[in-house]
């Protein structure tokens, strides 16, 4: 079978002295693990897991920064067939709500800054399914305190005296067991946990590899957070080659071309964001970069201006642009031997991946004819956690539906159009804008509004808000920004906002024209 904990089992077994990963830290602290140190943590933490009750199909929450322990934990949780639920350092209160209860954690790992409003959050009553919290906060366990006494521990001591022989539980994991549930938006409200298999993974993680070329004696760079499908998926594709990684704690760009000179990593992979910010340092050419051969970026769309910018910077000539989705896997690449010829395009169908475009009866359309992109892989999700209908609804026809909008050219590339759902993708980050009008009409200022994504050069896609104040009110932009921000996670935030008497209406059904507030904005208004 495809489990995940083999990887790390074998690699400790063949090769346990090579390296499997560094954590690069933002005060300049380095750790470095060897594949040997990375399957006794993970057999440690699950043995711990296990005797507090972690069984089979049982959800796992951590909420920590990127950290030596959060690889662990997705291994451990692996060999015993549980789910990880990585939660968003980014969430406020509300949100850390719930996605733990939502998921009905049975344990949480927390980073020492989050157990307050964990423990606020328990005393409350609001996570009722939680029994244990431990604390990843090596070395400082005097921090938790008193709160020790009211079911938090620390959990440095606890993998101290755990046994790290392979654990074997009762009931063993399946390759199509869920083994992480990741957070996705979606148009309907609520966010919704996405449930992928460890066979998935598995075979995604060997693809991704094999098709840029990398072997096992290249060094690769993840700059995403963990909890971010591609913090977990970025560095597994390394450890399922028996390669290198750097996990960066968070993707500053000064950091991470240190990183690249110090570590001699070969593969960057970044999104356009990061890379602008990295080419905006004044210190950037003084970096030795000469260790790269292959740049990666992309999501959706990167024009050719910002592709020559970046490759003619980095002085590397091959670059690959990715597409894929949380729900769906990896779905198309553009390599770099049609980079220049397809500037633009996402490129083709990555191998063992099924890409229709179809129409809204589920036709295929003909060439140079958008419609929604839909897929069938064994890299597609295994559905919503518990959310039946919406799991139908994604998998309606037998295809998974993105609510991307494409077509085909001639040649059979994929170019991204636009999107069905309302999705804004900014900065690597997906925002749904219900979830911001909902906190916007919260504001007794706001009387209607409206979210829509406008092209942003930086990330892709920026938030613009459109308010219509109650009569009388002297709402500025930054009433309106910093009521989101209060109660969101900051990539959330409007970066624009703009006041109107009115919002556009269609005439028959009285919805909101969207597509109309995104054009005068990119009109000038």
């Amino acid at each position: 079978m495809l489990l995940l904990g083999d990887i790390a089992r074998r690699h400790a077994l063949y090769r346990g002295d090579r390296l499997a990963y560094v954590v690069d830290h933002a005060d300049g602290r380095t750790e470095r693990v060897t594949y040997r140190a990375l399957n006794e943590g993970t057999n440690r933490l699950a043995h711990v897991l296990r005797r507090h009750g972690v069984r089979r199909g049982d959800r796992v929450a951590i909420l920590a920064h990127n950290c030596v322990e959060y690889p662990w934990t997705y291994f451990a949780c692996c060999k015993l067939g549980a789910i990880v639920v990585p939660v968003n350092t980014r969430y406020k209160r509300d949100e850390i709500r719930y996605a733990i209860d939502f998921a009905e954690a049975r344990v949480a790992l927390v980073g020492p800054e989050f157990v307050d409003e964990v423990q606020s959050l328990r005393r409350d009553g609001a996570l009722p399914h939680l029994s244990d919290v431990f604390v990843v906060d090596r070395g400082t366990e005097a921090t938790i305190g008193a709160a020790t006494s009211a079911g938090v521990a620390a959990l440095a001591p606890l993998l101290a005296a755990a046994d790290a022989s392979e654990p074997e539980p009762d009931d063993p994991p399946d390759e199509r067991d869920a083994h992480v549930m990741l957070f996705t938006s979606g148009t309907t409200g609520a966010a919704k946990g996405a449930l992928l298999s460890q066979r998935a993974y598995f075979l995604q993680a060997g693809l991704t590899q094999s098709m840029n070329g990398l072997t096992d004696d290249d060094v690769g760079l993840s700059m995403f957070p963990m909890f971010h499908m591609g913090g977990w998926a970025t560095p597994l594709g390394y450890w399922s080659i028996g390669g290198t990684v750097v996990i960066m704690r968070r993707a500053d760009p000064r950091a991470m071309l240190a990183a690249v000179q110090r570590e001699r990593v070969a593969y960057l992979y970044a999104v356009p964001t990061v890379y602008n910010a990295m080419l905006a340092l004044p210190e950037f050419a003084t970096f030795d970069l000469s260790s790269l051969r292959l740049l990666g970026g992309g999501t959706a769309y990167m024009p050719r201006e910002q592709i020559e910018r970046i490759t003619r910077a980095f002085g590397v000539e091959a670059m690959v642009v990715m597409y894929g989705q949380t729900e769906a896997g990896p779905v198309s690449c553009l390599r770099a031997r049609d980079l220049w010829r397809k500037p633009g395009s996402v490129g083709q169908p990555v191998n063992d991946v099924d890409v229709r475009i179809v129409d809204a009866r589920g036709e295929d359309v003909a060439v140079d004819t958008p419609g929604e992109i839909v897929v069938r892989s064994d890299f597609n999700m295994l559905g919503y956690w518990r959310m039946p209908e919406a799991t139908a609804d994604a998998f309606a026809g037998g295809w998974l539906h993105t609510g991307d909008l494409a077509l085909w050219d001639g040649e059979g590339f994929l170019h991204i159009v636009g999107r069905s759902k309302e999705m804004i993708k900014t900065g690597g980050e997906n925002v749904f804008p219900a979830e911001i009008e909902q906190t916007l009409l919260t504001h007794p200022d706001v009387t209607e509004c409206a979210v829509v994504g406008v092209p942003d050069a930086d990330w892709g896609e920026s938030v613009l808000a459109v308010v219509v104040p109650r009569a009388g009110a002297r709402l500025t932009e930054d009433d309106v920004v910093a009521h989101v921000r209060e109660r969101l996670a900051g990539y959330k935030k409007p970066r624009h906002v703009r006041f109107v008497i009115e919002l556009p209406r269609t005439a028959s059904t009285r919805q909101v024209q969207k597509a109309l507030l995104a054009d005068r904005f990119v009109q000038g208004w």
